[in-house]
């Protein structure tokens, strides 16, 4: 009987919170998602009433476990599984379509929307933009790839701490998506951050180091922090992975000029040469080349 007691109260105080939460989440699911500030909180951040909800109900069990030691096994099964619950219900209202879906359906949907949000950023409509990105976060919240597409139009908006504070959420949910941490270099260069820059592109290599455009990325930065030695080398590594391309072999030329090392110039001139015999500097280029000593 000692212990039966306790847990109808506790069976009951859960009964109880299951219901308030379900009225709140209620209140919550009716926001609009033309309403895009609110929307934007919706889907990158947890439900502050949720954090309230479940940390007041988290401390209610632990005081009635300490004081219950004989039913303290009971109550953490009722506890964890209400808590759950609370959990499945918040979710349910947070996402306006019902839980995030894993069908063919849901997957499909959700692939066009991000298609979508891409091309609209791309042609700089970057309202539109936003709305497919954050639709295609409600239907499923947990692929970084809409994350990243609307933390880029955040970037192009030049509202720099809503870009940030997106990516950061990528990068803490996803801390092996290199794409992150380039995107918060360009964020940062956009600033004029280039030591900032630099750490960010460098951790972005160390996840994936076989991306021409971050080598390239990493390049510029150096050359604005004037080690051209380390934006030799990192263009060095660009042209590894694609020997011809015509935009490294320029900005090779042009560093290998500025730190007078003419065997590297000769050895790239000679290149662009062969790939382009019609390049529109090769003349200047030719020129430079016979001025250094």
């Amino acid at each position: 009987m000692s212990t039966i007691i306790p847990l109808i109260i506790i069976i009951l105080c859960l009964g109880a919170i299951l219901f308030i939460a379900s009225r709140h989440f209620k209140k919550a699911a009716s926001l609009d998602l033309s309403q895009i500030p609110e929307e934007r909180q919706a889907v990158l951040k947890k439900s502050i009433l949720e954090n309230r909800l479940l940390g007041k109900v988290d401390a209610l069990f632990k005081l009635l476990n300490r004081a219950l030691q004989p039913a303290q096994k009971i109550s953490y099964s009722l506890f964890g599984k209400g808590l759950e619950r609370v959990k499945n219900l918040e979710k349910k209202y947070r996402f306006t379509g019902g839980l995030p879906d894993s069908n063919k359906k849901a997957r499909t949907k959700f692939k066009e929307l991000v298609n979508e949000g891409a091309k609209l950023l791309e042609s700089a409509q970057l309202r539109q933009a936003e709305s497919k990105f954050l639709s295609a976060i409600k239907i499923n919240p947990e692929d970084a790839e809409a994350y990243l597409g609307l933390g880029s139009v955040y970037l192009k908006m030049e509202e720099y701490d809503q870009s940030a504070e997106t990516f950061e959420h990528v990068i803490k949910n996803w801390p092996q998506e290199d794409k992150a941490f380039a995107k918060l270099a360009e964020l940062e260069q956009s600033k004029g951050n280039w030591d900032v820059a630099k750490d960010n592109l460098l951790h972005a290599l160390s996840i994936n180091n076989e991306i021409v455009e971050y080598h390239m990325d990493l390049a510029d930065v150096y050359l604005r922090l004037q080690d051209n030695e380390k934006a030799t080398s990192s263009l060095q590594k660009a042209q590894n992975l694609e020997p011809n391309n015509p935009k490294i072999l320029d900005q090779l030329f042009l560093v290998s000029v500025l730190l007078s090392n003419k065997p590297l110039a000769e050895e790239v001139l000679m290149k662009i040469q062969k790939q382009n015999p019609d390049h529109g500097r090769l003349k200047e280029f030719e020129k430079k080349v016979k001025q250094m000593k």
